[in-house]
């Protein structure tokens, strides 16, 4: 992690947020889908834009099955983000804030 992207900073704040709120929408959603995912990780990267909005989702890698990545792309969706501060903006390239995330299902849930 740069200094840039230090939790102190507008934009490390910025980055917790957004993994907390997909976080905590795609814990409720595979409890909901508890007997339909399997064990296995889906990476995905997506962008948030300076609106907050989410764009270009897309699966990297999938060892699970197609009910995770779907969970996982949903959380993504759901995900109730707000609109970048000028702080956050500035530290970004013009097309905003690109990540990735693995989520994962170990053996004992």
């Amino acid at each position: 992690m740069s200094s840039v992207d230090a939790l102190g900073t507008p934009l490390g704040s910025y980055k917790d947020f957004v993994l907390k709120a997909i976080g905590s929408r795609w814990y409720v959603l595979v409890d909901q889908k508890n007997d339909l995912v399997n064990i296995g990780t889906t990476d995905v990267m997506f962008v948030v834009g300076r609106n907050g909005h989410v764009k270009d989702i897309k699966i990297i890698e999938n060892t699970s099955n197609e009910a995770l990545a779907n969970v996982s792309i949903q959380s993504i969706q759901d995900a109730q983000l707000p609109a970048m501060s000028d702080d956050v903006v500035a530290a970004l390239p013009p097309e905003g804030l690109r990540m990735e995330i693995p989520f994962t299902i170990f053996v004992n849930r």
